[in-house]
């Protein structure tokens, strides 16, 4: 948990206000800063799953960043979470085009002025990058099993193509 004092009082924003997760292009915040700091003493990533929740949702869903155009994981996720939950299947979700519960913005680093945790592991460890965002209205065990559901089926999908 990388905002523990958000998450006490129910915000993104730390206990000084900032917004963690758009903190990591040039980190102001300690907590993102001491992230990074761990995150480059790491070997690069094949994928990165980042678990989220989204106030305004009605339904699982999930940002793919892949600019090299890697088969995609997208799809077996939101299948798999589909058999037990709602996928919020809005032409637009958070503002950006959707489809069927998967939400792919430009992810190019150059053209993004402040950076989630997801841009930041594109930029500098990974190519293939998910945020899996599950609805805050939901009880946390639903929450917590979407989740699991979805990076479960995420790597059994990513570990089958590897293999002979």
């Amino acid at each position: 948990m990388l905002n523990p004092s958000g998450f006490r009082r129910h915000t993104r924003e730390n206990s000084g206000g900032h917004d963690l997760n758009r903190d990591y292009r040039e980190p102001q915040t300690m907590e993102v800063s001491a992230h990074i700091r761990w995150l480059q003493a790491q070997p690069g990533f094949d994928v990165s799953f980042c678990l989220h929740e989204d106030w305004e949702a009605t339904g699982f869903y999930l940002y793919e960043l892949n600019p090299q155009q890697s088969p995609s994981l997208a799809e077996s996720m939101i299948s798999a979470v589909a058999h037990h939950f709602a996928i919020d299947r809005s032409p637009v979700i958070d503002g950006r085009p959707a489809c069927d519960g998967v939400i792919r913005p430009e992810s190019d680093p150059a053209q993004r002025d402040r950076w989630p945790e997801a841009i930041y592991l594109r930029a500098h460890h990974t190519s293939l990058c998910y945020t899996l965002e599950s609805p805050s209205a939901f009880s946390l065990s639903d929450r917590i099993e979407m989740l699991t559901l979805a990076v479960r089926a995420g790597l059994h999908h990513f570990l089958s193509r590897r293999s002979p």
